[in-house]
């Protein structure tokens, strides 16, 4: 059977992964202009007087889900290994907070240990492929590091997460299977990003901040599909989070420096586009007209995205279902290149395996969870010594269906063995998706789940509020301040 790739590479399908009209906006890109020429133009167009403001409402709400994955990473045992000693000593140069611990070390060093944590746990958003993690975690260290306002990390981190997702769009409907290039379409995407970001927090001029965003693209990380997909050690969540933030940094001062960058790395004949577009990105556009702020993919399941679709089709059949499941046969039926993913042949060994693992995640479902929790992972062992969890992960069979082009579409069935009776239920926007998105008061709720293990509820919600209304802040500072955990209480 012919491989599909993610996302469909049709142009039914491409215009299918548009699921909200476009915004207007009055600056136009010329369609002649480079990739990335184009990406710089559509970066500069999001200044805070021209932000609509649904995309200002819909920043912040990045900026408030992405530090509550951070401070909920921050609590699993691999977050030490590179968050570093607490009484670390403090170079000379620019430095940034780790949130929760609060000792500040170099920006570089800082961003890692943030975005790290913060895509342990697989909660980290879907915009732009998971723009959030890279984009939010660069921002908020370069803006402590400099003095931003509130307002001018809004519009960072608005220009960082339009440049990824501009990126990403132009690949994503037409990428090659995982299996021939072996990559995952974040890295890059993510890195060019966040490097818009923070060159405008740094003031780069126009060419140094083109040469930003190239410096970064050459310098971004594959993420290996074989670390994402397969046996990422504790490793993977550098990748999408860690890293991009990363090469930001590095990259806005190297430009501030004179470096200078492939500024055709994106559609030069050996660019990335070639690399991992079956159309070499030949209908690549930046559209000045749409917002994928106002289109935003958030998370609620502490596990891939993958699995949202499938998971939420699950719980919806138990809840009608007449009995338990326990006698039942339980099929899946995924895109190709979701079941090449996350379809597993043995039970989850680590932490993030149990993250990626289908199977493991529905046998949850199945035996009466509703969502997928960081203890669902963090603790699997537990939850895989579960008579109900264990007995039920035989009888769930994921089927790959190349009739279904998306990950947000899933078919599942449900037959009881002796009965014969079925029901299944077919998804196509799980919660989260852009047409079912998460309310502004359920990622308040998702925010203080996530850093109720350090910081009690009152102070959760006053400072969710005060994101909320971060334009009026004169600092952005306060951000990581503000989570700092009192003495006595136990940071993994």
């Amino acid at each position: 059977m012919k491989q599909l790739l993610p996302g469909c590479g049709n142009k039914r399908c491409r215009s299918a992964l548009l699921l909200n009209p476009p915004t207007s906006i009055m600056t136009s890109i010329p369609a002649d202009a480079s990739f990335l020429d184009q990406l710089h133009a559509r970066a500069a167009q999001c200044r805070f007087d021209a932000l609509p403001e649904a995309v200002i409402i819909q920043t912040k709400l990045c900026i408030l889900d992405t530090i509550g994955c951070i401070v909920a990473g921050m609590q699993a045992d691999e977050a030490s290994l590179v968050a570093g000693s607490p009484d670390a000593p403090v170079h000379s140069g620019d430095h940034a907070s780790l949130l929760v611990r609060g000792n500040k070390l170099p920006i570089a060093a800082a961003v890692i240990a943030n975005g790290y944590a913060g895509d342990i746990l697989e909660l980290n958003d879907l915009i732009g492929g998971h723009a959030s993690i890279g984009c939010v975690t660069a921002a908020i260290a370069t803006a402590e590091a400099v003095g931003a306002s509130g307002r001018q990390l809004i519009e960072a981190v608005a220009r960082a997460i339009e440049v990824t997702s501009a990126v990403y769009s132009a690949v994503y409907p037409s990428l090659k299977p995982y299996g021939e290039v072996g990559l995952t379409p974040v890295g890059l995407p993510s890195s060019v990003g966040a490097a818009a970001g923070v060159a405008h927090l740094r003031g780069l001029n126009e060419e140094q901040t083109r040469h930003a965003l190239a410096i970064s693209g050459a310098l971004a990380g594959w993420c290996p599909a074989e670390v994402i997909f397969r046996q990422g050690g504790t490793v993977k969540p550098m990748l999408f989070g860690a890293q991009p933030a990363a090469t930001a940094v590095a990259a806005a001062q190297y430009a501030a420096g004179g470096m200078t960058g492939p500024l055709r790395l994106l559609e030069g004949d050996l660019g990335y586009f070639s690399t991992v577009s079956t159309d070499a990105g030949q209908h690549a556009h930046v559209a000045a007209e749409a917002w994928a702020l106002l289109a935003p993919r958030r998370k609620l399941h502490a596990c891939c995205g993958y699995i949202h679709s499938a998971m939420d089709a699950l719980v919806a059949l138990r809840r009608e279902w007449r009995g338990d499941l326990a006698d039942c046969e339980i099929e899946v039926r995924l895109p190709v290149y979701v079941h090449e993913a996350v379809a597993k042949d043995q039970p989850p060994r680590s932490a993030n395996e149990a993250r990626f693992d289908i199977r493991y995640c529905l046998a949850l479902a199945a035996c009466g969870f509703d969502v997928i929790l960081p203890e669902h992972s963090l603790g699997h062992r537990e939850y895989l010594n579960r008579p109900d969890v264990l007995a039920m992960l035989p009888n769930i069979i994921a089927v790959a269906d190349p009739t279904l082009h998306h990950y947000e579409r899933s078919q599942v069935s449900v037959r009881h063995r002796h009965t014969g009776q079925s029901q299944s239920a077919f998804q196509d926007a799980p919660r989260g998706a852009p047409s079912n998105p998460l309310s502004q008061s359920e990622l308040v709720e998702k925010f203080v789940a996530l850093v109720s293990w350090c910081i009690p509820t009152d102070r959760a919600l006053t400072y969710a509020n005060r994101v909320l209304a971060l334009e009026s802040e004169p600092a952005s500072d306060w951000l990581v301040r503000a989570l700092h955990v009192d003495q006595g209480v136990h940071c993994a």
